[in-house]
């Protein structure tokens, strides 16, 4: 490979090549993981960037340094590989393997040049062995002319991966989905900081554009790190972007939980504030008004959170909590159909994806006056302090007593992230 995917035999397709990066989308695809809110707007702007007419969009990874020149390459891949239903079965033996391998070479003394190459080699392996698929031979588009890396990048491997690639010709534009682990270290893992200040600085002085979902963010981004102000643009999705999409040809899925519940749908780790959703639901417990009703806690376990749930699968029962950490996007649709209400405490989002989901359903949403709300119309939520456990339980009591009904926003045709890649790619 040469310093891009190369170009076809005959390519003649006049439209700017746009290459989308999803090294980290397909690497939750692999592992199994259950998607979070950033894999998804990967995923979404990955299928609104093919859908456009007048660019050549593809998805893609990065490949090892081409041999000759030293420079590293991009591959396309085939974009039904990168779906979460998609993972070969039996695979986990192969995974396994490759990981046990890749942390006995994490113990050998190699320069880092050899570390790299064996990086790379697992990595290569690892997506062959999940079932990420290259593209037919002789479909690839020439090098691109816009490099768009929409998912986590603010971490040195990414970051100095797209340094690389931006010194070989390149144009990078990047999300920033929020700056937590500098201006909250304590609501990440340890150290994750240091690792994050590095990756930006790295980013700053080689990247084309940077997009944040929020104006809010975009502030935080010129704050900390002002000689981008010029190249940043705040590009908020349509509310299109957050209806329910059905699959195709599947069945509708019968009731996750019985009885009236309401709902929370997060990564349970501290930055989500699930203990102030608990507190407050110890409150409404106590009310008669709530009886017969339950609390779901939704989302995968997050890091710095055995605490909480410790605390919750030791009273769960009891306060009528009901404690799901995997659930299916069928699962979460039903979810969100049969809840009275759904709550959102965070002490603070880049974006607040299913508050979206839920204003735009029409359902009966609380959430934080931390989380950002552009593009929301007035009066679809109700806000509270995140720090205010009472405030949240009163809003709860009057969801609970007044069973409101339900009247989800008209929308619009598109897929409701064209605002988003337009201000990437145009």
């Amino acid at each position: 490979m040469s310093g891009a995917a190369p170009a076809a035999a005959g390519d003649d397709d006049a439209r700017p090549s746009v290459a989308i990066l999803v090294d980290d989308l397909a690497t939750w695809v692999v592992s199994g993981l259950q998607p979070t809110g950033i894999q998804r707007v990967v995923s979404e702007l990955l299928d609104t960037a093919l859908e456009r007419p007048d660019i050549r969009a593809w998805a893609a990874i990065s490949g090892p340094d081409d041999t000759s020149s030293g420079a590293p390459t991009l591959a396309e891949v085939a974009r039904a590989s990168l779906r979460w239903d998609t993972r070969p079965a039996g695979v986990g033996w192969r995974l396994g393997g490759l990981r046990r391998a890749r942390a006995t070479v994490a113990g050998l003394p190699l320069p880092w040049r050899l570390r790299r190459a064996a990086r790379e080699a697992y990595v290569r392996a690892t997506l062959s062995a999940g079932g990420v698929e290259r593209a037919r031979a002789g479909t690839s588009p020439r090098a691109p002319d816009v490099l768009v890396a929409p998912g986590y990048v603010a971490n040195r491997d990414e970051a100095h991966r797209l340094r690389r690639l931006a010194a070989a010709g390149m144009r990078p534009r990047v999300i920033v989905y929020d700056l937590y682990p500098l201006t909250n270290p304590d609501w990440c893992v340890p150290g994750m900081d240091r690792g994050f200040d590095e990756a930006m600085r790295t980013l700053v002085p080689v990247v084309e554009r940077v997009v944040t979902l929020s104006r809010q963010v975009a502030d935080d981004v010129v704050a900390q790190y002002p000689d981008v102000a010029d190249r940043i643009r705040v590009a908020v999705p349509t509310l299109e972007a957050h209806a329910a999409r059905p699959a195709p040809g599947r069945e509708e899925v019968p009731p996750v939980v019985d009885g009236p519940y309401l709902l929370a749908l997060s990564t349970v780790e501290p930055r989500k504030n699930v203990r102030a959703i608990v507190d407050a639901w110890r409150i409404v417990r106590a009310d008669p008004r709530a009886a017969g009703v339950r609390l779901v806690i939704a989302g995968r376990r997050g890091w710095r959170s055995d605490e909480i749930e410790a605390e919750i699968a030791r009273d769960g029962e009891r306060l009528g909590i009901v404690r799901l950490d995997h659930v299916s996007d069928a699962q979460v649709d039903a979810l969100y159909r049969d809840c009275l209400a759904t709550v959102h405490a965070s002490w603070a989002e880049g974006f607040g994806l299913p508050a979206r989901e839920s204003v735009v359903r029409g359902i009966p949403t609380l959430m934080s006056s931390a989380i950002p709300r552009d593009g929301l119309p007035d009066g679809t939520y109700a806000l509270f302090d995140p720090a205010d456990p009472d405030a949240l339980a009163a809003l709860i009591l009057d969801a609970i007593e007044r069973r409101p009904g339900r009247t989800p926003i008209a929308l619009g045709a598109g897929t409701g992230w064209e605002p988003v890649l337009s201000a990437l790619v145009d």
